[in-house]
């Protein structure tokens, strides 16, 4: 089986090939040029070489044209200034000659013997002149004979062996042309059969690229397009390359889609919820089939029907207010609304809406409230009617104990008091719980009545501390209030309400001879009232859960008694009311319960200015 590139080797081996070409046209090109210097050079030492032979036969025939007649022969020195210098020049040149063709053995033994011959000719006149000195006058004609052939011989020869090498060089400088005309033509035949070569391999890689890689993306945008379109997608690609395991990936990602909008679909058609989707005009272009039970309709008729025609009259516009800005809104809260029904009484439903800026439409989900609510009214009816009816009897029962009092009070049997008492006091326990639950019910309905002005902080640490100085003082505990010039906005009958039940528990939880002390300090535009006691301290564990409803310290003891679990959830809700906050904090020293409500702006404004 033939091994099966990967698309990053694929890529590589095509754009190298190129370059490899490149590479060995340059190569090429290179050797060509170097070929071309070394003629070049060859041709510049061959002209040197030429020259300087024909200097030295024209120093020759310097020599030959002094001493060319016999009388010359016999009366020009051999050492004189001139010869000297014609002679140093011969030898000069000779040495300039070995030096160029040191490298050229053959050239350089035939100048060593031809300069050997030219002192051997030298040597020669000079014998010959000596000859002429001391020779017979009547032999003179016979030593002029002598002479010229001697001459004429050795001048011949070493002329003859120079001037062979000089024309040698002079042919090697003349072909110099020619070789520099071959170099360039074998330049061009290589670029062009190279550019061929490359304009055909470029042709036949760009074919393989588009078949083999162009095509088989082409295919995968193509799987991309029918799987937008819900239409069969192209058979899984072979191989293991790149292109190959994208396509591969792609129909697994294709497949986990499918499954996974499948059992959209069936989560969204077996939802018990309404499931809708609105374009942007409000119409609904998707429905579950859940508007059976909540509509009596079918979701077919749904479609295309505007959704505020859904809506009774009285809720037309709430709806439409709700849908409009869902746009403007991340996390919008869910509405209830009250809808219309094909046949039956309208429904009360939970609206929970996301508008989609990708999609240009709206998702909704729908909850059936109406048995919730209808409880809902239920209990808040039951709940009024039964503090209105138990808080009736109980203040008679109020005005029955007063009255028993009085005679009590003129009567000498001690049990009686203490019975009144005992009775008096548990009936203002039901009664506290009742308005307790009362005002619970009240919180939770929207309808506590809360009156915002501008007070003193310290009017409210005064009415705190009449109202509960007479059971601290029956505990034995000190309470401590500081001085404070803050003003607030709140309603002062409910800060009333939340001091008198953080100071109430304060004093409940105190040991005997110990304090509670209240104060209030200013920071960030906000009073910050923290209620202090010196009890054993509520554990960590239970520090998160003391404003929950119905919750009592379990590490209280009998001082936990008789509560009803609802005073601090009431002080957290009215505080949360003004736009504060509470929180406790405790140690083995005891417990601070701190709450927070905003300054009058007067005060805020002075204290910027101070700052």
């Amino acid at each position: 089986m033939r091994p099966q590139l990967s698309l990053t080797a694929k890529v590589l081996l095509f754009v190298s090939l190129p370059l490899l070409i490149q590479i060995g046209l340059l190569g090429a090109l290179a050797f060509l040029q170097k070929q071309a210097e070394d003629a070049l050079q060859a041709s510049a030492h061959s002209k040197a070489v030429s020259d300087k032979i024909h200097e030295i036969t024209s120093n020759i025939y310097d020599v030959i044209r002094r001493y060319q007649s016999n009388e010359a022969l016999e009366n020009t020195p051999l050492d004189d200034e001139i010869g000297r210098a014609i002679i140093g020049k011969v030898w000069r040149h000779y040495d300039e000659l070995k030096e160029l063709t040191k490298d050229k053995p053959e050239i350089l033994s035939t100048v060593i013997s031809s300069e050997r011959m030219t002192r051997e000719s030298l040597e020669a006149f000079k014998q010959v002149k000596e000859a002429l000195m001391t020779m017979d006058p009547g032999l003179v004609r016979q030593k002029v004979l002598i002479s010229r052939r001697m001459r004429q011989g050795r001048s011949a020869m070493v002329m003859k062996r120079l001037i062979i090498i000089a024309e040698e060089q002079r042919k090697a400088f003349d072909q110099v042309p020619e070789e520099q005309a071959m170099f360039r033509q074998r330049a061009q035949a290589i670029m062009i059969a190279l550019g061929i070569f490359d304009l055909a391999l470029g042709i036949f890689l760009a074919l393989f690229l588009v078949r083999g890689i162009t095509g088989r993306l082409k295919r995968v945008t193509e799987n991309t397009a029918n799987l937008a379109a819900g239409l069969p997608l192209h058979p899984v690609m072979s191989g293991n390359d790149e292109i190959a395991q994208l396509d591969q990936v792609f129909h697994k990602m294709a497949g986990e889609i499918k499954e996974a909008s499948r059992k959209e679909r069936a989560v969204v058609e077996n939802a018990v919820d309404f499931i809708c989707t609105l374009d942007a005009n409000k119409r609904l272009i998707a429905a579950n089939p859940a508007s059976n039970t909540l509509f009596q309709m079918e979701p077919s008729e749904l479609i295309g029907k505007n959704a505020i025609e859904l809506f009774t009259d009285k809720d037309k516009k709430r709806a439409l207010d709700y849908l409009d800005g869902l746009k403007g809104r991340e996390k919008p809260t869910p509405i209830e609304l009250e809808m219309r029904t094909a046949s039956g009484p309208p429904v009360e439903a939970s609206w929970s809406a996301y508008w989609s800026e990708e999609e240009n439409s709206i998702f909704c989900v729908v909850h059936d409230v109406t048995e919730r609510s209808r409880i809902e009214r239920l209990k808040q009816e039951v709940t009024a009617m039964i503090t209105h009816d138990l808080r009736s009897p109980l203040s008679t029962v109020m005005g029955v104990f007063d009255y028993f009092e009085r005679l009590a009070a003129s009567s000498d049997d001690e049990k009686g008091p203490r019975y009144i008492k005992m009775a008096r006091r548990n009936t203002e326990r039901m009664l506290s719980l009742i308005n307790d639950l009362l005002d619970i019910e009240k919180i939770k309905s929207g309808n506590m009545n809360v009156q915002i002005r501008v007070l003193s902080v310290a009017d409210c640490f005064f009415a705190c501390e009449e109202l509960s100085s007479s059971a601290a003082d029956e505990l034995g505990i000190k309470l401590n209030f500081e001085n404070t010039d803050a003003r607030v906005k709140a309603d002062q009958h409910l800060i009333d309400r939340v001091l008198s039940n953080l100071v109430a528990n304060a004093i409940r939880f105190s040991p005997k001879g110990k304090s509670v002390r209240v104060s209030c300090t200013e920071s960030d535009g906000f009073a910050r009232i923290a209620v202090a006691d010196e009890g054993p301290g509520i554990p960590q564990e239970e520090l998160s859960t003391v404003f929950e409803r119905f919750r009592q310290l379990k590490s209280g003891g009998a001082k936990n008694k008789g509560g009803s679990g609802l005073g601090l959830t009431i002080c957290k809700t009215i505080v949360e009311i003004h736009g504060g906050e509470i929180w406790a904090e405790s140690s083995q020293q005891g417990s601070t319960f701190i709450f927070t409500l905003p300054l009058a702006q007067s005060q805020v404004s002075n204290a910027a200015v101070t700052n």
